[in-house]
């Protein structure tokens, strides 16, 4: 089940991400983020709060915690921040979230769990068991 529950069903959710390409915590939980305000496209583990600012390096890490409720994360693209500073809330979170078409454009499809891969034919069904 998903901690992440976006109102718009379209929008990916922790269950969307392809978790063997992230290592941080070894709790990984993992979501993508899409700054609103320029459309960048990243993954946050809100377990440990390790943000994947690249995810072309996927080394290119930065701590996603926030000290206070005056702090938001700033898109490490555009430098814009947030605005909201609990962006996964339920009541803000659509802002925030990206679709598979939008991961897909970005060129970072390869990061979409396997079921999105399969259903956007960028990768082969997994034969019958």
């Amino acid at each position: 089940m998903s901690d992440i529950t976006p109102h718009n069903p379209a929008l990916l959710t922790d269950g969307d991400v392809e978790y063997s390409h992230f290592h941080c915590c070894g709790d990984e939980d993992l979501v993508f983020l899409r700054c609103p305000a320029c459309g960048h496209i990243s993954v946050q583990c809100y377990e440990c709060e390790t943000w994947y600012v690249d995810l072309a390096d996927t080394s290119q890490r930065k701590r996603s915690y926030l000290l206070s409720e005056d702090e938001r994360l700033e898109c490490t693209q555009c430098r814009q921040p947030f605005e909201d500073a609990c962006h996964l809330m339920d009541e803000v979170v659509d802002k925030y979230l990206p679709t598979a078409e939008q991961v897909i454009a970005a060129g970072h499809g390869r990061h979409l769990a396997r079921h999105l891969r399969e259903r956007h034919c960028l990768v082969p069904p997994a034969p019958d068991a």
